[in-house]
């Protein structure tokens, strides 16, 4: 299990100087969406609230309402999850830093077959646009090689091989983009929060730029998706996070959300 602070079950507070950001938290209250904490980078956080008001939420998770130890809940605030994995390799849990808040933990156990996966399903298919996906991680030094994969519409909760597009958070620390040694970059903490943040312009020529954010986390890249994975690119319609063979071990994540520009 990661280490964390029982006790930190709050939400967090604002903690940016900016009036104007303050205005439009304020107005972007109005939703359901927890917006991140500022601490992790006011360009992404402004980016992030504006994207609440803007877009159309199509994933959004929330973990704070299941009793910790537990696989989370189907029905999301939007959206719904499901989980791939042996009884207790998905759970909720408290927060692993002073952020409040429960987190999603996924754990792999050190064998040579099991697939762990936290799957989030988006509320409805919206087709071709701008998308944007973002979530906090947190990954212990280890040995754990956690992926952020993207897939097509009413994918089936146990197949963890049909991505149009993942990211792997290497044990070096920094991300490699489909298993490919020419599209590495960045670099992450290892027991810190960072926001990972993926903007997906989905249609004939679908792109991906990635963004990484957060004390000590820094890069971004554009991509191009493969040419053979554009047609499930453009059924867009669930999120995964998960780990396969042979990486072991625990990784969390919260405020995972997906909207799409309107």
């Amino acid at each position: 299990m990661i280490d964390r602070d029982q006790s930190s079950e709050s939400t967090p507070s604002f903690t940016g100087n900016d009036n104007a950001l303050r205005s439009l938290s304020a107005t972007c209250r109005k939703s359901k969406r927890r917006l991140p904490s500022a601490h992790l980078g006011t360009g992404l956080f402004l980016s992030a609230l504006l994207s609440a008001c803007t877009s159309q939420t199509l994933f959004q998770s929330n973990f704070d309402q299941t009793p910790i130890g537990q696989p989370p809940a189907h029905t999301q605030t939007v959206g719904t999850a499901n989980v791939a994995g042996p009884p207790g390799s998905v759970v909720v849990v408290a927060s692993p830093v002073q952020t409040g808040g429960r987190w999603v933990q996924i754990t792999r156990p050190n064998d040579p077959v099991t697939i762990v996966a936290f799957q989030g399903n988006f509320a409805q298919f919206a087709g071709d646009g701008s998308y944007t996906f973002d979530a906090t991680l947190f990954i212990p030094s280890g040995k754990a090689v956690p992926s952020v994969q993207f897939e097509q519409f009413n994918q089936p909760a146990l197949n963890s091989f049909n991505g149009f597009m993942h990211l792997d958070f290497l044990t070096n620390g920094t991300v490699r983009i489909d298993d490919r040694a020419d599209a590495v970059f960045g670099t992450f903490p290892h027991d810190q929060p960072f926001i990972a943040q993926v903007t997906l312009n989905i249609n004939a020529a679908s792109t991906a730029h990635i963004v990484l954010a957060g004390a000590g986390a820094s890069g971004e890249k554009d991509y191009a998706i493969q040419t053979p994975f554009i047609g499930m690119a453009r059924q867009f319609g669930a999120i995964r996070l998960w780990m396969g063979t042979p990486q072991s071990g625990p990784f969390a994540a919260t405020n995972i959300v997906v909207t799409k520009a309107q």
